[in-house]
């Protein structure tokens, strides 16, 4: 899916949702969702395309593949955190929304702690020579 029709059909959707609201909010939340779920289905397609350039620089310049792993991991965090943030935020949840960030950050920061131990071991290792 293009940008623009990724575009499209989040305008759409949005005003759509909009003039639902005034009806029937749990139709245009629902709206709001199914269309935000089809934007991430559409982009699941060219994912493929970001793993095998990935893999093209972690094998021409010899990384640990575990450390690919590590920010794979936190870019897909990120992600998931600001999608599910935003509906909660568009459900009118604000105190909902802030708590998935503060999880998110969480994570993030233990998901990254193998990355924060081998720097710090390198550090250690230097300042020892």
């Amino acid at each position: 899916m293009s940008a623009v029709s990724i575009g499209m059909l989040a305008l759409t959707a949005s005003v759509l949702a909009l003039s639902l609201r005034r009806r029937n909010g749990e139709f245009s939340l629902l709206l709001v969702v199914g269309a935000s779920v089809v934007i991430l289905l559409s982009l699941l397609s060219s994912a493929s395309s970001v793993i095998n350039a990935v893999n093209g620089i972690v094998s021409a310049s010899q990384i640990n593949t575990g450390y690919i792993v590590i920010l794979l991991k936190v870019i897909g965090i990120c992600l998931l955190t600001e999608f599910t943030s935003n509906i909660c935020r568009d459900a009118g949840s604000l105190s909902l929304s802030s708590n998935v960030i503060l999880a998110g950050k969480l994570l993030v920061t233990v998901t990254a702690l193998p990355l924060y131990t081998d720097i710090l071991n390198t550090v250690l290792s230097l300042l020892q020579r």
